[in-house]
């Protein structure tokens, strides 16, 4: 019983070891070619495996593009979830936590481009984003909610700052990855940034 069972565990440990690397695989085909160029026949044989052996794990191409988004989704949030965690003084966190959310996003291509691009047509990407979008709020919110209780911030309306804030950064997102401001350097772009959602624009 105790030999069978050991056998079981080794064979599932196996299973989880062959699924991590498809869907490490994955990940790079998909963010090197996107979701419509990509075929599993890319896969597999990147894998060095037959199609039939995706199907095991996977039940179709769009199962397992969810699974590789998924899985940098969970990056994300660790990340961010550390920052929030941290024991730093209020605008420091909302500093770090715009650099730790432009830094991850850069090195989760298919995330992003599941995010802003075309294959938002299928159905599992708009249910992540709008997770993810009341997350942020979330995390965001609870920064301004300690920077309230330590006299560093002045809000009226958490939910309101909290959106507002969100808001900006995702616009932000494309131009301090890849876009026009992708090659700046980050913790300047970040500083100024920060600066105007502080202090606002007005000369004092």
């Amino acid at each position: 019983m105790t030999r069978l069972m050991e056998n079981s565990n080794e064979s599932g440990s196996k299973r989880d070891l062959n699924r991590e690397t498809i869907l490490k695989i994955a990940q790079e085909i998909f963010s090197k070619y996107g979701y419509k160029k990509t075929t599993l026949d890319d896969i597999a044989n990147a894998v060095r495996k037959g199609k039939s052996s995706l199907y095991y794990y996977f039940k179709s191409k769009e199962d397992l593009f969810q699974a590789v988004i998924m899985k940098e989704v969970e990056v994300l949030a660790k990340e961010l979830d550390k920052v929030v965690n941290r024991n730093t003084d209020p605008i420091d966190k909302l500093r770090d936590y715009m650099l730790t959310k432009i830094n991850t996003f850069r090195n989760l291509a298919n995330f992003y481009n599941a995010l802003e691009n075309d294959v938002t047509a299928i159905g599992f990407i708009e249910d992540i984003k709008n997770k993810y979008g009341q997350d942020e709020i979330r995390l965001i919110k609870r920064i301004l909610i300690e920077g309230v209780r330590k006299n560093e911030f002045e809000i009226y309306d958490f939910n309101l700052a909290a959106i507002g804030i969100t808001m900006a950064l995702k616009g932000l997102e494309m131009p301090l990855s890849s876009g026009t401001y992708g090659n700046m350097n980050l913790d300047r772009s970040v500083d100024i940034i920060l600066k105007i959602i502080c202090y606002g624009i007005m000369k004092r």
